[in-house]
C-alpha cells in the first residue's frame, strides 16, 4: 500500500495560501484579484488532474488499458491530487461563506418577554 504525503501536501498548501493571503492583504506584492486568480487557477488544474488520473485508473483496472508508464501508479497520484483539490477547494469555499451565508435563515429578533399576568386568587384576601 502506498503512503500518502497527506501532512505535507496539507503544510505546504495552507503555508502557501497564507504568504499569498497576507501577500495580497499587504497590497505591495500581489492583488487581492490576483491571489484569488492563482487559487482558482490551482483549484481548476488539481481537479483536471485529479478527474484524468481517476480515468487512467479506471481504464488500468476495467479494461487492462495502461495509458500511463509502468512505474507511475495512477491511484497514488489520484489520491495526491485529490487531496490538492479537496483543500484547495476549502479555501474556495471559505471565501464565499458570505456569498451562501444571505442563504441560510436569518433569526427573528425576540420581542421582550413579558412579566406574567397575575391571576386574583379566589378566597381569602
Amino acid at each position: 500500500m502506498a503512503s500518502y504525503n497527506i501532512p505535507l501536501i496539507s503544510c505546504a498548501l495552507i503555508a502557501a495560501y497564507l504568504v499569498s493571503l497576507f501577500l495580497s492583504r499587504q497590497g505591495k506584492y500581489l492583488s487581492v484579484l490576483q491571489h484569488r486568480k492563482i487559487w482558482n487557477a490551482l483549484l481548476v488544474i488539481t481537479f483536471v488532474l485529479t478527474a484524468l488520473t481517476a480515468i487512467f485508473y479506471l481504464l488500468m483496472l476495467d479494461y487492462d488499458m495502461n495509458i500511463l508508464p509502468a512505474q507511475v501508479d495512477s491511484s497514488f497520484w489520484h489520491m495526491e491530487f485529490g487531496l490538492a483539490f479537496i483543500l484547495i477547494g476549502v479555501f474556495h469555499a471559505l471565501w464565499h461563506m458570505p456569498y451562501f451565508h444571505q442563504y441560510l435563515p436569518k433569526e427573528k429578533p425576540k420581542a421582550p418577554s413579558a412579566a406574567p399576568a397575575q391571576v386574583p386568587s379566589e378566597g381569602k384576601e
